[in-house]
């Protein structure tokens, strides 16, 4: 086992939850986060790296029938995490009509209900350890639904609502729930087509934002922000 690996197995040091990881943003929070002294743990649908900052790449699947109890066998594991970050996402791009039932089903899956199974495993754990901060990265369709982003704005927007309940019902017991809104495209994203010379979010600079957010005091929480780039419109 490697150092890295086996710092990731250890419990003593706290622990970063990525769901839905992917070189960009879960490569650079992970970075962020190890640099702070954070063990990385690392689930995505699609093979693992071999090797990622801090900690360990798994893949596992949040929309499988038996998710719930294999999240609940992964905490017993590697211990209840101090930060969750949720950034699984499905693009489906169309305009209204030429989009399926299922394309809505997909992304209202991919992106809703992976966040309620993640918190329903990790919220009351985090109670009962003491607290930590759950992290939901939105898009700029959590707020604006455009004409080709039917399937892919409406679950963004119920998304929110989820963050939104989730906060008022564990912040009050010193669970830090806040939603990123990622205003623009992320550097190395080809999901969305673009210029090349159009803006773009830093995925470390995002990162350095997201691991501010959670060493923020309770007494002054952060439930949402948006970043952009700085020449991005709006």
């Amino acid at each position: 086992m490697s150092a890295t690996a086996a710092a990731a197995e250890s419990t003593e040091l706290p622990l970063l939850l990525i769901a839905g990881y992917a070189p960009g943003l879960g490569a650079a929070a992970a970075a962020r986060f190890a640099a702070a002294g954070y063990r990385v743990l690392a689930l995505s649908r699609h093979a693992p790296d071999a090797d990622i900052p801090g900690g360990l790449h798994r893949v596992f699947d949040l929309l499988a029938d038996d998710a719930p109890e294999q999240l609940h066998a992964l905490l017993t594991r590697h211990g209840t995490p101090r930060v969750v970050l949720h950034q699984p996402g499905l693009f489906r791009r169309g305009r209204p009509e030429t989009l399926s039932e299922a394309d809505f089903v997909d992304c209202w899956r991919s992106m809703v209900l992976s966040a309620q199974r993640l918190a329903a495993a990790c919220l009351p754990a985090m109670v009962r350890a003491g607290g930590g901060s759950l992290i939901v990265a939105g898009a700029t369709a959590s707020l604006r639904g455009g004409a080709e982003f039917a399937a892919f704005a409406s679950a963004k927007f119920a998304l929110r609502g989820l963050t939104q309940a989730l906060a008022r019902a564990y912040q009050p017991q010193g669970v830090h729930v806040a939603h990123v809104i990622l205003d623009g495209i992320l550097a190395g994203s080809e999901r969305i087509a673009a210029g090349p010379d159009a803006p773009r979010l830093q995925p470390l600079a995002v990162a350095a934002v997201l691991f501010d957010l959670a060493a923020q005091s309770p007494g002054a929480w952060t439930h949402e922000l948006d970043l952009r780039a700085a020449g991005e419109p709006f």
